[in-house]
């Protein structure tokens, strides 16, 4: 029981996580689109392949830097008691995200385009790269409360047939 219930812990995690990514990574990729012809193939086609390879990528390192929760008895207790820390990071990231688009903390950068140089509004790197990893972690590392899981399994065994 126990051990079913970790793994589906682990998949929802995971699958929330990356799905959450690779929303964000679309966002960032709509804004940041030209909408031509060659834009529109890339945004509908490349891009996704894109943003699913960097939400992979990012799910492997924030499961390597939090190998720690997952491993060692007592944090990871800690870490399920203070669940509430993890739904804390994801607002923080998903707030950081968004003060990177607005018009405040963007950034003008010169980019070379048709052989002219251009200049552009990008998001804020900083709060952007803060706030994709800080989203990442907390949401990977979101642990359901104790007394969920064992309500969990007093009901699980009532949906099992003789």
């Amino acid at each position: 029981m126990d051990r079913t219930l970790n793994i589906l812990t682990i998949v929802f995690q995971l699958a929330m996580t990356f799905t959450l990514t690779v929303c964000i990574y679309m966002i960032f990729a709509l804004l940041d689109s030209d909408f031509g012809f060659d834009g529109l193939v890339g945004l509908l086609i490349f891009q996704p392949i894109l943003g699913a390879l960097f939400s992979f990528l990012t799910i492997l390192v924030c499961l390597i830097v939090g190998l720690p929760i997952r491993l060692i008895k007592k944090v990871k207790n800690w870490w399920t008691a203070n669940f509430y820390i993890s739904i804390i990071g994801t607002v923080c990231g998903l707030t950081l995200l968004f003060l990177s688009l607005t018009h405040y903390f963007t950034e003008t950068v010169k980019i070379q385009m048709d052989g002219q140089e251009t200049l552009r509004q990008v998001p804020n790197l900083f709060l952007s790269y803060s706030g994709w990893f800080l989203t990442a972690f907390s949401t990977l590392h979101l642990f359901p409360p104790d007394k969920l899981l064992n309500w969990i399994k007093k009901i699980i065994p009532t949906f099992k047939t003789s």
